[in-house]
Order: C-alpha cells, then structure tokens, then sequence
C-alpha cells in the first residue's frame, strides 16, 4: 500500500511539474511537532526543529526536517521496599528528507502532500535500586533506538506574503520497531506539525 501511495505520489508530481514553470526558490523555516505513538499506552512526544527547502516552481519542491525532543514521557514509582525508580524517553533527534507537491486552492492557500523518508532515534534511561542480600546499590542506564522507513502527510499552507507562509501538516510516521517495555512491538508512530518559512 506504501509503495502504490508513493508510486502515485510521484505521477502527479511529474504531471503538475510539466505544465509550471520555475522559480528556484529557496526557503528555511521552523516547525513543531506534536507527536503520539500506538498501542504503548499513547506515548505523545513534542520536537522542534528546522526547515530547509527548495521550491522548483508552484506546484512541486524538496524538503528536508530535523527535529529535536524537548517533551517526552517520564514516570516515577516505588516498590514495596520503599526503593524508587524512574524512567524516560523522548526523540532524540528525528530528521526527513520530503517530497512536497502543492495545489492552490484560493489565491494565498494551497494544499500539499508529503512523501519521503524519515529517521527517528528514541532515547531511553533511567535510574533505580537493586537489592542483593540487604546490599542496596543504585544504577543507571540510558540508551538509544532508532528505525526508519517511508513516510507521508497532507497539509495546508498560507502565503502571508512573497517572503513568508504559514503550514499544518499531519504526518505518518514509520512503524518503529521496539522492545522498550521488554517485549518486541510495532509502534504506530504520527506527527501533527505547524511552523513558518521564509522565502529567499
């Protein structure tokens, strides 16, 4: 189903491509992400990050994403023995590589669709107490998971004026592979992004 989204994804861009003409646009921007994964107990993640684009003409451009987390998900307990335990995980860093086709739809508002690759790389750490024949010592860990694979989105985005436009865009994310809980699962991973660009 990925690979006929995609397929289709790239005719329609070719087709709208042959009948603009271009205007060799760069843009940079700025974005955040409101990010929520499935089943896990609905693990939402924010990032924030940078835009880098290039605008071949109205209808088709290239764009590449890179975001950092600075909101995950955290819990704290203790077990009967009075010994705490914390735990954490959030976006390490998450980045894309996009193909962008657009469609006006009124004269400052255009519609697009999103279709790429995107990288993400999942920290997880923590901290708690392990007890051996009344020896308590503390510890820590703290490691990374990343996955990858094809993505896509639709989204709107409002010309504000010849330098700068407005966007919201959702986004399916790859499947993220994971063991995080100790037992293997597939997590449905999908972003919710808004953000502003500049035109050079």
């Amino acid at each position: 189903m990925e690979k006929l989204l995609l397929v289709t994804f790239l005719t329609l861009s070719l087709v709208y491509t042959s009948a603009a003409t271009a205007n060799d646009t760069w843009y940079i921007g700025t974005l955040y992400s409101a990010q929520k994964t499935k089943p896990m107990n609905g693990r939402d993640f924010d990032t924030a990050g940078i835009i880098v684009g290039y605008q071949y003409n109205e209808y088709i451009g290239v764009e590449v994403r890179s975001s950092v987390g600075h909101s995950g998900y955290s819990n704290t307990w203790s077990d009967p023995d009075l010994s705490e335990y914390e735990y954490y995980e959030d976006v390490g860093n998450q980045s894309s590589i996009l193909l962008k086709a657009s469609y006006p739809i009124l004269d400052s508002l255009y519609v697009y669709g999103l279709a790429g690759y995107t990288n993400t790389k999942l920290e997880v750490g923590g901290s708690g107490q392990f007890s051996d024949s009344n020896v308590d010592e503390d510890y820590s860990f703290k490691h990374s998971l990343s996955d990858s694979g094809f993505s896509y989105g639709l989204g709107l985005n409002y010309q504000l004026n010849e330098q700068f436009n407005i966007f919201v865009d959702y986004q399916a994310l790859p499947d993220f592979q994971t063991a995080i809980t100790y037992v293997a699962q597939n997590l449905d991973w999908n972003s919710t992004n808004i953000g502003i660009n500049y035109m050079f």
